[in-house]
């Protein structure tokens, strides 16, 4: 799963469908939910209990949310007293060597690598749109 399906499915498991089209409709104006509804279709299993609708919501909900670091890289600071809306686990990139690469190389006798770039899963503490503000420069 990527970090943005991950996401999705968190926000789908944590809010109920009122919660979501509420948080929808507080974050997206009239005229861009019409924009972004005429741009998608979205189909659901026969004899789901999920409406197109709810699935919308969810999808529109898990783009307003994000890390503190990415909210700060958007020019955006996150409000003070805030606590993160969700906590789930995300993919994160590094190019250091992880700590099976540095005993492999020890047991082998050799040096760890400067560089193993690879992912690994780390708990990411995530922001709502509601819970940040445009930085005045």
């Amino acid at each position: 799963m990527t970090n943005n399906e991950i996401i999705f499915e968190t926000v789908r498991s944590s809010f109920t469908p009122a919660q979501l089209a509420d948080l929808v409709n507080a974050t997206f104006t009239a005229d861009q939910l019409n924009a972004r509804r005429a741009g998608v279709k979205i189909t659901v299993a026969e004899g789901s209990d999920e409406t197109p609708e709810s699935v919308f919501n969810a999808m529109l909900a898990a783009e307003t949310f994000h890390t503190f670091a990415e909210w700060k890289r958007m020019g955006y600071s996150v409000k003070k007293g805030q606590h993160a809306a969700l906590v789930c686990n995300l993919w994160k990139y590094t190019d250091k060597p992880g700590k099976a690469a540095r005993e492999a190389a020890a047991a082998a006798g050799e040096d760890a690598p400067e560089s193993d770039p690879h992912f690994y899963m780390a708990k990411a503490h995530l922001f709502h749109a509601l819970q940040v503000d445009k930085i005045s420069k």
